[in-house]
């Protein structure tokens, strides 16, 4: 029988989802590098958060 007809294919673990299998493994690359970059992203954005309260003041 083939892996493709097999009804414990649906069930196998090997068979889940990139989805499910990046929520399982914290040290799957997409994760490391998100976790790398989000304190200059976090910091980015604040920054750019005050600049446009800074030009929204002026404007009024």
């Amino acid at each position: 029988m083939s892996r493709l007809t097999e009804p414990s294919a649906e069930i196998d673990p090997l068979q889940r989802s990139h989805l499910s299998t990046l929520a399982a493994d914290p040290s799957h690359p997409m994760l490391s590098g998100l976790t790398a970059i989000a304190p200059r992203l976090a910091a980015a954005m604040a920054f750019a958060w005050l600049v446009q309260m800074t030009f929204n003041l002026i404007s009024r």
